[in-house]
């Protein structure tokens, strides 16, 4: 292990990391509960100042990977699609088999500049989690509540709200629904036999509902579905806790671009459709799986530096204090004060891992979990 790697693994340097976004997170959730008076003012100027205060969060997330853990991107892709990238509003449908499938959607993002605006379909708990359910809220990030009949309307209506968002924006959906595992995969799978479907081996049958009314939704503002499929070499599967260690990977990321227009309007055929996709990105996977890499040519697209840049501004703003009130705290020589000090960062240590815990598999969502036949949303 190499000196920078060690200094990386150790627990003062994560500390720090997770200080600096903790502390900002809600510094940047407070500035973003500023702007609710000019939503009621100039909405399209709030959506532009809120899309900035968000990449000040995620971009710190990104930054931990592209710079931190120093994990690499090799894009495969279409050559005349890869100019439109970041320069159209586009649906991305990515797998859901890693921990950090959703950091590397957003790394995806940040390779072409639309980080600050990305949209997703969330859990609507996950709105009223700080720092990042509250940065959502404010992006107006369409949340759900796996109950079909609720979402069928709620989630129609907050996409029918980014028809005018003055921005270019990305749409992530996971369309399994639920992060891979073997025993969801096992009861998915009889799900597809018991309705005639062929069986997938590296994917869990989509939810074709959530899929059909986002496209119904963002016609005529979407241009097109990415679909994305992710792996990393040497069968790796990287946690977050990797990354905070400082462990380094290399992501692959199969992209194809299909265009709106191409996909059914009814709710059936486009249900078929998506079935046919997912068909095809399993035999993208076990493609990879056989010869360790996707079919087609490759580009790196660069690291862009502003994400460095965002995470060194508030470590500079916000380390300079904290250093001067430990010192004044060890100089005044007050072991009462000294033990609080300790117990104050073993209890942000132990926040910061609950935090990290949430993103494990096996802390995952039961969505899918159960061994009933599963509503195909």
């Amino acid at each position: 292990m190499g000196l920078l790697q060690l200094l990386k693994s150790q627990f003062l340097c994560q500390l720090i990391i997770c200080y600096v976004f903790l502390v900002s997170g809600l510094i940047v959730n407070l500035l973003q509960l500023c702007t609710s008076p000019l939503w009621l003012v100039n909405k399209q100027l709030a959506r532009r100042v809120n899309v900035k205060l968000g990449y000040c969060i995620s971009s710190q997330m990104v930054a931990a990977l592209e710079w931190w853990s120093g994990t690499e991107c090799t894009l495969y892709t279409d050559p005349q699609s890869y100019p439109l990238y970041g320069n159209e509003n586009a649906i991305v449908v990515l797998n859901h088999s890693f921990e950090i499938d959703f950091l590397c959607g957003w790394t995806f993002c940040e390779r072409f500049g639309v980080l600050g605006s990305s949209k997703v379909l969330a859990k609507e708990q996950l709105s009223y989690v700080p720092i990042i359910g509250w940065m959502w809220y404010f992006l107006e990030i369409v949340f759900c509540k796996r109950k079909w009949e609720e979402d069928r309307r709620t989630v129609a209506k907050s996409l029918q709200k980014l028809r005018d968002y003055p921005v270019n924006y990305w749409f992530l959906l996971f369309c399994e629904g639920t992060r891979f595992t073997q025993k969801k995969h096992e009861i998915s799978m009889q799900v597809a036999e018991s309705k005639g479907l062929p069986k997938l081996k590296h994917h869990l049958l989509p939810r074709t509902k959530g899929f059909w009314i986002t496209v119904q939704n963002l016609r005529g503002t979407a241009a097109a579905v990415y679909d994305s499929n992710l792996n990393f070499r040497d069968k790796a599967a990287p946690t977050l806790l990797d990354i905070l260690n400082g462990k380094k990977f290399h992501a692959d990321l199969y992209v194809r671009r299909i265009p709106l227009e191409s996909i059914p309007e009814d709710e059936a055929e486009c249900g078929a459709w998506l079935q046919r996709l997912y068909q095809e990105k399993d035999t993208f996977q076990e493609h990879y799986a056989k010869t360790g890499r996707f079919p087609g040519p490759t580009v790196s697209p660069p690291r862009r530096p502003w994400t460095l840049i965002n995470w060194l501004f508030w470590a500079c703003l916000l380390l300079y204090p904290l250093g001067l009130l430990f010192a004044q705290l060890l100089s005044s020589g007050s072991m009462l004060t000294i033990v609080f000090s300790v117990a104050l960062c073993f209890a942000a240590s132990l926040g910061v891992r609950w935090m990290i815990g949430q993103t494990e598999i096996n802390r995952g969502s039961s969505y899918g979990d159960k061994e009933v036949p599963l509503n195909n949303n």
